[in-house]
C-alpha cells in the first residue's frame, strides 16, 4: 500500500513538472520572406475598462546565422507606442517589441505594427486588437 502511495505522488510530481514545462513552451510563428519567428503574429488584449494598462511584448527570434537588426518601427496610429532594442540579436536569440495602446481611447480597436530589419525591405506585420469600455472615472 505505501508503494502505491509513493507511486502515486512520484506521478503525480511528474505530471505538474511536464505541465509546466509544456506551458513555458511558445509555438513560433515564422515571418513568411524571412528567416525569423514570432511568438505571435495577433495579440488580442480582450475587453477592458478604460485607462486599464494595455501593454503587451511580441518576440522576435532570430532562425538565421546572420545577425539580425531592427531599423525601425512604424505604426498605423500614433495611439499605438512601441519600444524596442536597437541592438543586433544573433542566430537563436530574441528580440523583444514592446507596444502599448493608448488604454484613454473607447471602443474596439485594431492597429498594425510594422517592424523594418536588415533581413527583407517587407516589414514584420505585428498586430494588436481589443475593446475598451468607457469608465466614468479615470482612476
Amino acid at each position: 500500500m505505501k508503494n502505491k502511495i509513493k507511486f502515486s505522488i512520484v506521478i503525480a510530481a511528474l505530471a505538474i513538472l511536464l505541465g509546466a514545462t509544456s506551458a513555458q513552451a511558445q509555438d513560433w510563428q515564422p515571418v513568411k520572406g524571412m528567416n525569423v519567428s514570432v511568438n505571435e503574429l495577433l495579440h488580442d488584449f480582450g475587453t477592458h475598462p478604460q485607462y486599464t494598462k494595455t501593454e503587451f511584448e511580441f518576440q522576435i527570434r532570430n532562425d538565421s546565422t546572420e545577425t539580425f537588426v531592427i531599423k525601425d518601427i512604424t505604426t498605423s496610429c500614433g495611439c499605438t507606442t512601441p519600444t524596442y532594442s536597437k541592438r543586433p540579436v544573433k542566430s537563436g536569440k530574441i528580440a523583444t517589441v514592446k507596444v502599448a495602446y493608448d488604454a484613454s481611447r473607447v471602443g474596439i480597436f485594431s492597429k498594425t505594427i510594422y517592424v523594418y530589419t536588415n533581413f527583407s525591405t517587407e516589414p514584420i506585420e505585428l498586430n494588436i486588437k481589443g475593446t475598451m469600455e468607457e469608465t466614468e472615472n479615470k482612476e
